[in-house]
């Protein structure tokens, strides 16, 4: 179904990956996705048994391209009905539809877990990120307190 293994970020083997899939990124993405390295930050907090309580309702996915992460998802608030989605995809792999791909197994993944929905936010100046989530059926809500565009797919009941 997908072009890529996903899976689950797996503690014991990972980290390298991680830090290689940051190391990786270009400009556009630091500012779209890594402000401040704030998500890269907290995406190493899964990695940190201190910060267990941190990252307690977060799900960390990887696509992995060979042995290198290609791409990733996390979804958070999982004790909420509707889950926060972040994703990021490797410089190379940008417009051959491993995003898509992304989204779908986030969604796959929240609907077999009872969920109702997905929430995500997004600059204003992200076009290629605000085109695709609108092809997969995103709802433009308006502007969040953050500044960014707000977007909720639904999920049928």
């Amino acid at each position: 179904m997908y072009q890529l293994p996903v899976r689950p970020f797996d503690k014991d083997i990972d980290l390298h990956r991680v830090k290689a899939f940051f190391a990786q990124m270009g400009g556009e993405s630091r500012a779209f996705f890594n402000q401040g390295s704030w998500n890269e930050n907290n995406t190493l907090a899964f990695f940190d048994d201190t910060k267990a309580d941190e990252v307690k309702n977060t799900r960390y996915f990887m696509a992995l391209d060979d042995n290198r992460m290609a791409g990733y998802i996390f979804l958070w608030d999982m004790h909420k009905s509707i889950l926060w989605l972040g994703i990021a995809v490797a410089e190379d792999w940008k417009g051959k539809g491993l995003g898509r791909d992304l989204m779908a197994y986030a969604e796959d993944f929240a609907k077999s877990n009872g969920k109702g929905g997905i929430l995500l936010t997004t600059s204003q100046a992200n076009i290629r990120g605000l085109g695709l989530y609108i092809r997969v059926g995103y709802e433009y809500l308006g502007t969040h307190t953050s500044g960014e565009k707000l977007f909720l797919k639904r999920f049928d009941s």
